[in-house]
């Protein structure tokens, strides 16, 4: 069993039915099915057998899931790059998946090999030369060699490694959590139950699909689902509003950074959003704003939690919830389990933080190239996340922050979402972020990063007087830096370590 069997399931049933929408293509599942065989092909001619890792280098586009098919099928490993790294870090990546097959749009064609004669120059010369191009959305791509079809290979191909998705840490060695065809498959089982998806369904897909988000909270179940799905080539808030009504798309995932665009767009307060049925969002601690804009225009939002090591999502609130529960991050999903637990392992009452720890069949086991990340990471068949939060007394999970984002001032642990939760509530605050800096006397001390609203003004005075009654005084910020924008990952979460970088000079607004 491998999931390119998902293409030749819906081409004999449902063959005219739209799979994949990009620009100005539409692919039927019939037409999927035949470019997923000939690619398949390709691979095979091109010596990209069982176990062998295939890097690929590209946009959002169609080819991105046919390659991940033809590699499911074919017994190779697809591994999707960050299209946004410079060469000295793609070379890193590089060096660490040791591909047989670079396959790389025609315009990212000088980036990869670029990095590859990086990695070359480290003394890694596997295989170095074979860089393939292609055109994103173009025809006859992957189009050389014979096409092949269904193998049926069995358990063996079940449990194989097919697809390995690297986490969005910004420290440490690049880590890679490797998913067979079985993680796969239940992570399409979940997501249908989770959000009721069918053949029926519209996706629109516009996170960036080498990110675990983009690709696995809607857009491979879907395949599965037998449903459609429209693919941006980048997050363009206009064509987003424009393509929900023309495409009536019914599932979204929309990360809190784009809700904040997409709600400031010109086209937000009239856009038809009625085709909706269910917004997901997530990838980080989600403000009350980033709901709030959704539930205004009558759109259904689910809050879901997970990582990548989790194919994203083990817990939501399912289409349906109350419009409260959007606020919190639900409970888990179909066969997976969610403890929180204390440093030595223990659950903790309910209402008390600790640590997240998640198991399912859709966990990663292990990553790639890296035996001691993954024996720091898992405990008994548990991910440790890293994350804190809590369970509600109705089992609701509520998800706090990153453990290593907790700043000790002195002997005192302060979590920087209590400090957000206040200035989230400003109404002349348009984001913000609570870092720890360094402190002489206390080691650390908390640090609010504030975006202004536009039109509005305000002093270090005025935000630090937030806090007043508020919360404890050894909680409150020292500093306060001013941006015009704070710096984000490539998957939209705030850069911690790059507003650390930003804050060594306290107090001067930053542009």
């Amino acid at each position: 069993m491998d999931i390119s069997e998902w293409a030749a399931y819906w081409a004999v049933a449902t063959p005219g039915r739209i799979a994949l929408r990009f620009e100005d293509r539409a692919i039927s599942y019939a037409d999927l099915e035949v470019q997923v065989g000939r690619a398949a092909g390709w691979l095979r001619a091109n010596r990209a057998g069982k176990g062998q890792p295939v890097a690929y280098l590209g946009p959002n586009c169609p080819e991105l899931l046919v390659l991940l098919l033809a590699c499911a099928r074919q017994g190779a490993v697809f591994i999707p790059l960050n299209t946004r790294m410079p060469a000295a870090e793609l070379g890193v990546f590089l060096e660490l998946i040791h591909p047989g097959l670079v396959v790389t749009e025609r315009a990212l064609g000088p980036l990869a090999t670029a990095g590859v004669q990086r990695r070359d120059a480290r003394g890694d010369a596997h295989q170095g030369e074979r860089v393939r191009l292609f055109d994103a959305g173009g025809q006859g791509n992957f189009s050389a060699g014979t096409a092949d079809g269904v193998t049926g290979a069995g358990m063996a191909a079940t449990r194989a490694p097919v697809l390995v998705l690297f986490t969005s840490g910004t420290t440490g060695r690049p880590k890679g959590a490797t998913f067979t065809n079985e993680h796969l498959v239940f992570n399409a089982l979940k997501v249908i139950t989770a959000f009721g998806m069918g053949a029926r369904d519209e996706v629109l897909t516009a996170v960036p699909m080498w990110h675990s988000g983009g690709l696995l909270i809607h857009t491979l179940p879907a395949l599965c689902a037998g449903a459609g799905v429209t693919i941006h080539r980048g997050f363009d808030p206009g064509l987003l509003l424009a393509d929900v009504p023309r495409q009536r798309i019914t599932l979204l995932a929309c990360v809190p950074a784009m809700t904040r665009t997409l709600a400031a767009h010109p086209g937000w307060e009239h856009a038809d959003l009625g085709s909706l049925r269910l917004v997901v969002t997530g990838s980080t601690v989600v403000p009350a704003a980033a709901i709030e804009a959704w539930q205004r225009k009558g759109v259904a939002i689910s809050q879901g939690y997970g990582a990548t090591e989790t194919c994203v999502i083990a817990t939501c609130n399912p289409p349906g919830a109350p419009p409260q529960a959007a606020f919190t991050a639900g409970k888990p999903v179909l066969h997976h389990q969610v403890r929180v637990v204390d440093p030595a392992g223990h659950d903790v009452s309910e209402g008390v933080r600790g640590e997240i720890w998640i198991r399912g069949p859709s966990v990663t086991r292990r990553y790639w190239n890296n035996p001691q990340a993954t024996r720091a990471a898992f405990r008994h068949g548990w991910f440790r996340t890293r994350d804190i939060g809590r369970l509600g007394p109705d089992g609701h999970l509520h998800v706090a922050g990153r453990a290593d984002d907790i700043i000790i001032v002195g002997s005192s642990n302060v979590d920087p979402s209590d400090l957000e939760a206040v200035l989230d509530g400003c109404p002349d605050i348009a984001e913000a972020a609570v870092i720890g800096v360094p402190d002489d006397e206390l080691g650390q001390v908390p640090a609010a990063c504030v975006v202004p609203a536009p039109g509005r003004s305000l002093t270090r005075e005025q935000v630090t007087g937030l806090f007043h009654d508020r919360l404890a005084a050894y909680k409150h910020p020292r500093h306060v830096v001013f941006f015009d924008i704070l710096p984000r990952t490539a998957t939209g979460k705030i850069d911690r370590v790059r507003l650390g970088v930003l804050t060594a000079c306290p107090n001067r607004k930053n542009t």
